[in-house]
């Protein structure tokens, strides 16, 4: 019997597809290597600036982030969808979805911009923001990284993020060094957009494609749109409810406290890109089974929301119960504050896990409409616990709130035992 699940399992990891899939998945965390990288650069620049200018210089990414929901137009999952069904038909999705990127990211960039300078009174962060808004002008990059998210050619991505890190965390180490302040250091910030947009374009140009094949098509974009509209929007209510938190703590308390949670917050989310990468990398595939077999669809999403959930659960027990020893080592005694909020924000993790699961079923359902409605819910949720919570229990009202916000969306779905919507509810 032994014997017999042993070739069983030598069978299944022999097997073309599943290789095909598995190193696709591992180039994608090999990425991720940038993130570790960056991470121990943006430690040492914690440390560097302090709590209050290190919560400055958050609030300022916090502002842009609201708006780039904007930038893109949620289009790029729309992107891979199509890439994947239609592959003939690339030059035109490609070139279709680079003109209405191209446009959104400078929307975007006026908006933020017109918004900074009616709602900040400092010129110095006004000035700052409208600086680091620019980074929505190099959007369409995006759909060159969602072409090799398709194709399943990870490693081509991998590689741009890793070299991108390198050259961008060198620079940021040379302005720590040299005691350069805080516009220096948000040029920094844009600069790792530039330095990605020529990098995947390099690649792409090696990889003997031609950018000047590409087409744009009228109806495509038109069903850009029309297909992309809910997911703009649930990306709007996604970006609300990773940023709208720093924003609303410094209209009520203070740039320090900021700092404080935006340690707890870049901890917490530092394994965000995990259930990406699940649900990036085997996408594809889901759609594929969904096209051939009703029966191995339903049974790969079941398993994929069970492996999201326990892989968020492992990460949230350790940095629970060390969270003050990794604080101190990390960032220093001057951000011991950040201990509680840590401890409560990192469980955020496994709603958020589950909640891309979730929202890759409504997508390969075509169910935009449903994403939008449980993003709305949370953060509706979460924007009302923090006018409650945060004047009066501080810090961790906020922290308590994105838990709690973040918990809506599975909770409801599975309660419900909604692996499969009703056309008539979801209403697409």
């Amino acid at each position: 019997m032994n014997n017999l699940n042993w070739n069983y399992i030598k069978e299944k990891w022999n097997h073309a597809g599943f290789q095909k899939y598995f190193q696709n998945t591992s180039w994608m965390f090999f990425g991720q290597l940038s993130m570790l990288i960056s991470l121990a650069v943006n430690i040492w620049l914690a440390r560097y600036l302090g709590p209050q200018n290190y919560g400055f210089l958050s609030y300022i990414l916090a502002f842009v982030g609201v708006f780039s929901f904007i930038s893109g137009l949620g289009i790029n999952d729309v992107l891979i969808r199509e890439l994947v069904k239609h592959p003939e038909k690339k030059n035109e999705l490609l070139g279709t979805a680079f003109w209405l990127s191209a446009l959104s990211g400078i929307t975007a960039f006026i908006i933020t911009s017109v918004s900074a300078l009616f709602f900040e009174t400092s010129p110095l962060i006004k000035t700052l923001i409208i600086l680091y808004s620019t980074i929505f002008i190099w959007s369409p990059v995006n759909i060159i990284s969602a072409y090799f998210q398709a194709t399943i050619q990870a490693k081509k991505n991998a590689l741009a993020q890793i070299i991108g890190t390198v050259i961008v965390s060198l620079f940021k180490i040379f302005l720590i060094l040299t005691g350069k302040g805080i516009i220096w250091l948000v040029f920094a910030f844009v600069l790792d957009y530039i330095v990605g947009a020529g990098l995947y374009f390099y690649n792409y140009l090696k990889s003997d494609l031609n950018i000047k094949n590409w087409k744009f098509s009228k109806i495509l974009a038109k069903n850009f749109l029309e297909a992309s509209l809910y997911l703009m929007l649930s990306a709007a209510t996604g970006y609300m409810l990773l940023k709208i938190d720093q924003v609303m703590i410094r209209f009520y308390l203070t740039e320090t406290q900021v700092g404080l949670y935006a340690v707890a917050v870049k901890l917490s989310e530092l394994w965000y890109f995990i259930p990406g990468i699940i649900c990036g990398s085997i996408f594809p595939a889901i759609i594929n089974a969904k096209k051939t077999h009703a029966g191995m669809y339903t049974s790969r999403l079941k398993k994929l929301y069970i492996f999201l959930g326990a892989t968020a659960l492992l990460i949230a027990i350790p940095i629970a119960i060390l969270a003050p020893w990794i604080i101190k080592l990390l960032f220093g005694i001057q951000y011991l504050e950040s201990t509680q909020i840590l401890q409560i924000y990192v469980w955020s993790g496994i709603g958020f896990f589950l909640s891309t699961g979730i929202n890759k079923y409504f997508l390969a359902e075509n169910y935009l409409k449903s994403i939008l409605i449980f993003n709305s819910v949370a953060v509706i949720i979460n924007i009302i616990l923090n006018i409650i919570l945060i004047p009066r229990i501080g810090l961790t009202g906020a922290a308590w709130s994105t838990l709690i916000s973040y918990s809506i969306t599975p909770a409801v779905f599975f309660i419900s035992n909604r692996f499969k919507i009703t056309k008539e509810n979801a209403n697409k």
